[in-house]
């Protein structure tokens, strides 16, 4: 698999085979690929695995402490990958891409977070902040923090997005109210609200797209 790898690239490989040659540097002597199969069986995608407890992994035979560590670190390194591709290099036409980055780094994650990407006059984006986690199914935002960090970057512009575990990207009415709230704030300060995104590991909801900003 290395020379085909050598040969025409790791995009020529299936989902499994790229996660059994992931898993033979780390558990060596075995045959990885029906392990892979299962791990990509039971937790559907690359983000979800790598967001995936040691408790949830432990699950599985041959998946020590070093794996679910090597696993944390990738999650970690495809996070900054996605910052490097979009902070001060991304425009926020380029939207596709400010779906994917937030996806990756919070579409997964088993309790709420809360980000806020600020953006300057032209539209470039500054920063990617989390502002708040909180449990499964909640998380506390408050109007004057979203302002002070948009004040902090001299930010025109900014994008609310935050995550809902249970898959359903639909706005709760706590939603809706919190949006309208931190509308109004950051309106105060003469800056604007883009869009209110709110993902899922398959989806994603826009506030600016339904007409509720």
């Amino acid at each position: 698999m290395k020379k085909r790898v050598f040969d025409h690239g790791a995009d020529t490989l299936a989902d499994y085979e790229l996660l059994e040659t992931l898993l033979f540097y780390s558990i060596q002597r075995r045959d990885t690929k029906p392990l892979a199969k299962a791990l990509l069986a039971k937790f559907k995608t690359f983000n979800a695995l790598c967001q995936a407890t040691p408790k949830e992994l432990s699950e599985f035979k041959f998946i020590s402490n070093h794996t679910a560590v090597l696993f944390q670190i990738i999650q970690t390194i495809a996070i900054k990958l996605g910052e490097e591709k979009i902070i001060k290099k991304t425009t926020l036409l380029s939207w596709q891409d400010v779906i994917r980055y937030c996806r990756t780094r919070i579409g997964s994650i088993e309790k709420e977070c809360f980000l806020v990407i600020s953006a300057d006059s032209k539209n470039s984006i500054i920063a990617a902040d989390e502002l708040a986690s909180g449990t499964t199914d909640k998380v506390a935002v408050y109007p004057r923090e979203i302002v002070r960090k948009a004040l902090e970057y001299h930010a025109t512009a900014i994008i609310l997005v935050h995550n809902h575990p249970s898959g359903s990207t639909e706005p709760s009415k706590q939603d809706i109210a919190m949006t309208k709230l931190i509308n109004q704030a950051i309106t105060s300060i003469d800056a604007r609200l883009h869009d209110h995104l709110i993902i899922s590991g398959e989806s994603h909801f826009s506030f600016k797209n339904a007409g509720l900003i």
